[in-house]
């Protein structure tokens, strides 16, 4: 089984296409975040829906969305995470979009040609806030504080691509999809199959997503900033 591993669309259905178009896949693990700060959550939203990912994780932007709270986010981009919060996401999904994202799990388990895998969106512990830009042995606790034992950790949240090996686990983060921040600007993302897991770039229209920011984005300086993102790959 081929299996797609994406995370952190963010509003860009640009980039999710793009992928979706670019690799053959027999199932998808979607690790959080396709809401704030690109211009078309409600487009990502449809397509996630259509396609029924076998894992969909919930992301502290869609936490915060769902629930009226703070995202949490790093403090480099919180100012315009909550203005495209406002003035994007909650202007586009309705209320039945947003009950959704609320029955979305913070970390899901599964079990797989005798492997098992953990999957979140931050780390175990912290499952929506935690950043792990590399493995930490003390974030594979549960909320209780328990030990958590697997064969594969998956997950998302800092938009930087990650692969390795911590004894027997091994641990990935597919980078982003929709808003790559390791000064790569291609959309980010990993193919899990036989076993081993691969992480891919491939290049999108990003013009084409600057152009629908240019549309719903007034503000000058988050339009800028938000630009910049998305061609640098970097904040």
């Amino acid at each position: 089984m081929r299996i797609l591993i994406i995370s952190d669309i963010h509003g860009n259905a640009d980039a999710l296409r793009t992928v979706l178009n670019r690799e053959k896949y027999d199932a998808i693990w979607f690790l959080g975040d396709l809401t704030d700060y690109g211009p078309e959550p409600h487009i990502v939203l449809d397509i996630l829906r259509e396609l029924k990912p076998e894992i969909w994780i919930m992301g502290n932007h869609d936490y915060a969305n769902a629930f009226g709270v703070d995202c949490g986010c790093g403090e480099r981009t919180h100012d315009v995470s909550v203005y495209t919060r406002e003035n994007i996401t909650q202007r586009f999904l309705t209320q039945e979009d947003l009950k959704f994202l609320k029955s979305l799990p913070l970390k899901k388990e599964l079990h797989i040609d005798y492997r098992e895998f953990y999957f979140v969106h931050g780390c175990p512990a912290d499952p929506l806030y935690g950043y792990m830009f590399d493995f930490m042995p003390e974030c594979m606790r549960n909320e209780i504080g328990g030990i958590i034992h697997a064969d594969y950790l998956l997950f998302g949240h800092t938009h930087y691509p990650l692969i390795g090996q911590y004894e027997s686990l091994m641990y990935l983060n597919p980078g982003s999809v929709g808003q790559p921040r390791d000064g790569d600007p291609r959309a980010s993302y990993a193919i899990y199959e036989n076993g081993k897991l691969e992480l891919k770039r491939v290049p999108y229209p990003v013009e084409n997503t600057i152009r629908k920011l240019r549309e719903v984005v007034k503000d000058r300086n988050y339009r800028e900033k938000l630009i910049y993102i998305l061609r640098n790959g970097k904040v």
